[in-house]
């Protein structure tokens, strides 16, 4: 089976073919979009900061990333296969890879783009592990992209597990228990902290559609104006 066939174009949300509404990511049909007024529970509890991280924590995840980064595109594809298999479903989120078979996406130029786009995600959470202030906002901002982009909310959720598989066989013996802890620490705190910032998105825009229309008084003033002539 030959690679999907991707539609260019802007953002913004259109329909497809079977009626659902698609979203525009960066030129590509990337996120199958939920409804604008969906609302979600807040995210789960996880650290309140990367400050929380113990400086021995700090220096595990700096060491093993430089490890990772050297062939960080082929983690991020290993890191979605892997999603695909244990998680089917998740495969038609993305628009671009629904239908195409699990050996044609690990070849997709298009999977290893993404991939790369997540993992600089990643990467950049990692080199501001001492500027927690700027990760947070960092992060708040990627949620709330996911939210424009129709992100399904457990997406996010899923990709923490899938990533310390991928990079669990990677690392081989520099994988201790410890390194394991600090991963599972970052990854728990991105993604409470994107789910956190989506969810509030999302709720407000829920909320901004179920207000009732009104004329904006320059139209008013118009109208009345029409009215009395």
């Amino acid at each position: 089976m030959g690679n999907a066939h991707v539609t260019h174009g802007g953002n913004g949300k259109n329909k497809t073919a079977n009626g659902k509404d698609e979203v525009r990511n960066g030129g590509d049909r990337i996120f199958a979009a939920l409804p604008d007024s969906t609302a979600f529970p807040p995210a789960k509890k996880a650290m309140a900061s990367v400050a929380d991280l113990t400086d021995l924590q700090k220096t595990l995840l700096q060491e093993s990333w430089k490890r990772l980064e050297k062939d960080i595109a082929q983690v991020g594809i290993i890191m979605f296969i892997n999603l695909f298999e244990t998680h089917p479903d998740m495969q038609s989120v993305f628009l671009p890879f629904t239908g195409v078979v699990l050996d044609d996406l690990k070849k997709s130029k298009l999977l290893s783009e993404h991939a790369l786009r997540v993992m600089g995600a990643v990467q950049r959470a990692v080199h501001r592990l001492q500027e927690p202030e700027k990760l947070h906002a960092f992060l708040s901002e990627l949620g709330r992209k996911h939210e424009k982009n129709g992100a399904k909310l457990e997406y996010i959720d899923y990709i923490g597990p899938q990533f310390l598989c991928a990079i669990r066989p990677i690392l081989g013996d520099d994988w201790t228990l410890e390194t394991e802890k600090a991963w599972t620490l970052l990854l728990d705190y991105m993604t409470a902290t994107m789910k956190e910032s989506l969810v509030e998105a999302r709720n407000a825009s829920a909320a901004e559609s179920s207000k009732p229309l009104t004329l904006p008084p320059s139209s008013s003033s118009s109208l009345s104006a029409a009215t009395d002539d």
